[in-house]
């Protein structure tokens, strides 16, 4: 996937959904309800059967809560698995929240994990309190596994615990006479733990059917996305712009780490290597198995990228963020666009801080504005009524090289494009386009190569149309980076450089001495998961 683009440049954006903290000190008793329709059940399948049985009945009375450090309600439930196959038979569990007015991660939920029978795979214990959603949608435990059982009956088991956790000097009073409605599901195959989308205020999901038709869906929608699938999830916000969810995960460069595509196919005989993602639970740095993810410590060639799975660094900031949507396409504006087309074209009346970008296909992108002025018009529309969310649900900014990288690293996951992304190469700069090949450039048409088109999705980071269009090819897309504080062409001032947080931009350095004729930049070894030093040499 190329970073480099034919000329000029695009906005590209990011939301970051925030939580807030209202300091309290009272709180009073909370009513809540557990649907518990589960009953003893059957899995079968081709290469056996599962037996489900959960205790206590088939009907969990909880009276009041109140917030405190036990768990309020603990299900204990039991698989027996008879496999007579060499095949493995997979099932996942799943919480399904039925309702929950609470507020985001005010309940939280741990499991725990038990292989009595010896047999496959368990779902790893889940430790660490993970916080659970508000609205209806499925929360994805984890996957298990029984192998041949030899004609005899092998047991997992699981306890899960809900907890009201107290927190010191916050008024729990918001969650009074708040409503919860779960149950769990036990269900046939492996499934990812990918954290469910956090819609904001004016948000609203969307899907496209076989034939790229477009409809607006639910939030409960079990058909809104499948990250196991290639299809990730998408929302429009209330302004027209198309948004794609990036849940939070950890990875690890299992060929060609820091290695030139030339090389790489010399190698491994492809052009790039493999990226194995592990999605990780909430906030957490636990994943689905037992893989050891690391968050500290990166060391260029003693501890990094290619020997462990770290946690990218695009979802380490303030208390760690569950994911973040990022803009579709490359932006328009929602204004008129008064610049050419051509080299030489552009007119300063695009320039400006009064436009609002629009994120959506088959629109002319918005190239002839300077950093400066891209990353304030990106900040602006936090507080713009045009979008209808909340200023306090939002983080809108010009994206780092870390976010750019968490989306390229995605889609050359096991969840994304298998092959190399399709350039945008529609010489006109509209938005969604692809071209008759992978490396096309200078094409005088999108005609038949839209975004919605049988090639046209060849240029999203999913080869579907449910990916990320515009990372190849198309605009130049400045990203917030920069090397030794050097201001260029951005616009900004130093001063103003220097008061941008690390969340906003991506900071790297280069000692004077190793400094090439005075001004070119080496590697920074520091910096990792922005698909530079990881995946390329000799740049």
């Amino acid at each position: 996937m190329e970073k480099n683009k034919n000329i000029f440049m695009s906005l590209l954006l990011t939301l970051i959904i925030l939580v807030i903290t209202i300091v309290g000190v009272s709180y009073a008793y909370f009513g809540t309800r557990i649907n518990n329709p589960e009953e003893s059940t059957t899995i079968t399948t081709g290469s056996g059967i599962i037996e489900i049985v959960y205790s206590g009945g088939e009907n969990i009375n909880v009276p009041n809560i109140f917030p405190k450090s036990d768990p309020f309600i603990i299900k204990n439930f039991t698989l027996t698995g008879k496999n007579s196959s060499e095949d493995l038979i997979d099932y996942h569990v799943v919480l399904v929240l039925d309702n929950n007015t609470f507020r985001n991660d005010a309940l939280t939920y741990t499991l725990e994990s038990n292989n009595t029978g010896n047999n496959g795979e368990v779902i790893p214990p889940v430790t660490n309190q993970v916080g659970i959603p508000t609205g209806k949608k499925d929360i994805i435990l984890g996957s298990g596994n029984f192998t041949n059982t030899s004609k005899q009956s092998k047991v997992h088991e699981y306890i899960l615990k809900l907890y009201f956790p107290y927190i010191e000097n916050f008024d729990h009073g918001v969650d009074q006479g708040k409503d919860f409605a779960a149950h769990i599901e036990i269900r046939e195959g492996y499934k990812t733990i990918a954290n469910n989308p956090v819609l904001f205020t004016g948000m609203t999901p969307i899907k496209w059917d076989d034939n790229n038709n477009e409809s607006y869906t639910t939030e409960d929608d079990p058909d809104w996305y499948d990250y196991d699938e290639k299809r990730w999830a998408n929302a429009k916000s209330a302004d027209g712009s198309y948004w794609v969810w990036i849940p939070r995960y950890a990875y690890k460069i299992e060929s060609c780490y820091h290695t030139s595509a030339t090389d790489c196919l010399t190698l491994t005989g492809k052009e790039a290597g493999d990226i194995d993602v592990k999605f990780l639970r909430g906030k957490t740095n636990q994943p689905s198995n037992n893989t050891n993810i690391e968050s500290e410590g990166y060391v260029a060639g003693t501890k990094d990228t290619s020997m462990v799975h770290f946690l990218h660094p695009a979802f380490d900031f303030d208390d760690g963020y569950t994911g973040f949507w990022v803009a579709k396409f490359e932006a328009t504006a929602h204004e008129e666009l008064l610049s050419g087309t051509t080299e030489g074209s552009c007119d300063i009346a695009d320039n400006v801080l009064t436009k609002s970008p629009l994120i959506a296909p088959n629109e002319t992108s918005w190239r002839c504005i300077n950093v400066s002025n891209a990353y304030k018009t990106t900040l602006a529309m936090k507080d713009n009524p045009l979008y209808e969310w909340l200023p306090e649900e939002v983080d809108t900014h010009m994206m780092t090289n870390h976010e750019w990288g968490a989306v390229a690293y995605l889609s050359k996951s096991q969840y994304g494009a298998s092959d190399e992304v399709w350039n945008n190469s529609y010489t006109g700069f509209k938005t969604g386009c692809s071209g008759p090949s992978v490396s096309a450039y200078n094409q005088p048409t999108c005609d038949g190569y839209e975004y919605d088109t049988q090639e046209g999705v060849k240029a999203s980071t999913t080869h579907n149309i449910y990916g990320v269009y515009d990372m190849s090819g198309g605009a130049w897309e400045c990203v917030m980076g920069y090397y030794n504080e050097y201001v260029g062409s951005s616009g900004f001032s130093s001063n103003e450089l220097s008061l941008i947080g690390s969340k906003h931009i991506t900071r790297y350095y280069t000692a004077q001495e190793d400094l090439l004729d005075g001004t070119g930049v080496d590697y920074d070894l520091t910096i990792y998961g922005d698909a530079i030093n990881e995946t390329s040499a000799n740049a």
